[in-house]
C-alpha cells in the first residue's frame, strides 16, 4: 500500500511497481520499458526531487506531465554539475599554485612557509594535522620524503578544495590580498566565496540535486570585479541562496584562469539546449546574458 503523502511509498517496490506508482498519479509514460530501464539504474528516491515540482496537488501530477519531462530536468542537472566540476578543477589547481607562490616567494617564506606560524591564524595546528593525515596517503608513493621535508609547492598539490579553502581563510590578510588580487576579486569577497563554492563542489562530487536548490550561507556580493567597475547589477540580490550568483563568480574566475575553456559560452549553450528548464528557479534573471556581459568577459 502506498503512503498517504506524495513523497514516497512506505515499503520497497519492484521496478514495475515504481512505474505503477507514477502512472497512478497521472504521469504519462508512452514507453514503459524505457522507464523501467532507467529506474533500474537511477534510484526511485533519487528521482523524487525532480518530479515533486510537477505535482498539481498531493499525489496528483499536473495534466500532461510525462516521464520525459522528469528526465529532462535530471539530465540538465547532471550536465550542469559536470560543467561546474570542470570549473572547480581549474579553480582548485590555480588557487593551490597561487597560495604556495605568494607564501614561498612573494612573502619570503621559502620552501617550508606552511610551517611558519607568522603567516597563519589560530587554526594553523589543526590545518597542519589535517594536511599531515592527507600526506600519509602519498608518502612513499607520490612523494619519497617525509611530511616535514615536503616543500609548500609540493604539499599544496595534494590539498583538496576543502583544504585549500581552509588554508586560505586561515592565512593572514596581508598574505591573502595578493592571492585574491591575482583574480581581481576583493580579499573579503574571496573569503566569503570559497566556503560557498566548497558546498557546491561537494554537492557536485556527490551527485546531489543542485540546479534548483536553495543554498545556505550565501556569499557576500562584490561591488567591483577586476576592471569591470560597479557590478552589483550583474547579480540577483533577490535570490541570494540560488546558484546564479555563484555561477556568475565561477564564470568570472574561469575567464581569469583559462579563457580558452570558454566556460561562459558552454554555460549559455547548456541553457539553450535545455530551453524548457525554468532558469528563474536557479535565480537567473530574465536579462542574465546582458548582466554577465557587463563583466566584460572574453567572448
Amino acid at each position: 500500500m502506498d503512503s498517504p503523502g506524495p513523497h514516497s511509498p512506505d515499503r520497497p517496490l519492484s521496478i514495475a511497481e515504481q512505474v505503477d506508482f507514477l502512472l497512478r498519479r497521472g504521469m504519462q509514460m508512452p514507453n514503459r520499458a524505457d522507464a523501467e530501464r532507467i529506474l533500474g539504474h537511477i534510484s526511485f528516491h533519487r528521482l523524487r526531487g525532480y518530479w515533486e515540482p510537477f505535482y498539481l496537488r498531493p499525489e496528483i501530477f499536473r495534466e500532461g506531465v510525462a516521464f520525459a519531462d522528469l528526465m529532462e530536468r535530471y539530465n540538465f542537472d547532471q550536465e550542469l554539475r559536470s560543467l561546474l566540476m570542470d570549473a572547480f578543477d581549474h579553480i582548485e589547481v590555480s588557487l593551490r599554485a597561487r597560495w604556495a607562490y605568494v607564501l614561498a616567494y612573494l612573502n619570503g617564506g621559502g620552501r617550508f612557509a606552511h610551517f611558519n606560524n607568522r603567516f597563519f591564524g589560530k587554526y594553523h595546528g589543526r590545518d597542519l594535522d589535517n594536511l599531515r593525515d592527507e600526506y600519509a596517503k602519498y608518502e612513499g608513493k607520490k612523494y619519497h620524503y617525509g611530511f616535514n621535508d615536503c616543500p609548500i609547492w609540493a604539499v599544496a598539490e595534494i590539498m583538496s578544495f576543502w583544504q585549500i579553502s581552509k588554508w586560505y581563510l586561515n592565512t593572514i590578510r596581508s598574505v591573502r590580498r595578493p592571492i585574491s588580487d591575482h583574480y581581481g576579486v576583493p580579499e573579503n569577497i574571496m573569503g566569503s566565496l570559497l566556503p560557498h563554492l566548497r558546498i557546491i563542489r561537494n554537492m557536485c562530487a556527490h551527485h546531489e540535486q543542485l540546479w534548483d536548490r536553495t543554498l545556505v550561507s550565501p556569499f557576500r556580493l562584490p561591488n567591483t570585479l577586476g576592471n569591470a567597475g560597479s557590478v552589483r547589477n550583474v547579480f540577483n540580490e533577490t535570490t541570494r541562496g540560488k546558484i546564479y550568483n555563484a555561477i556568475v563568480m565561477i564564470a568570472y574566475l574561469m575567464a581569469q584562469i583559462n579563457p580558452a575553456a570558454r566556460w561562459q559560452q558552454r554555460l549559455a549553450a547548456l541553457l539553450n539546449k535545455y530551453g524548457r528548464i525554468p532558469a528563474e528557479r536557479m535565480g537567473f534573471p530574465p536579462n542574465w546574458p546582458q548582466r554577465i556581459a557587463a563583466l566584460g568577459l572574453p567572448q
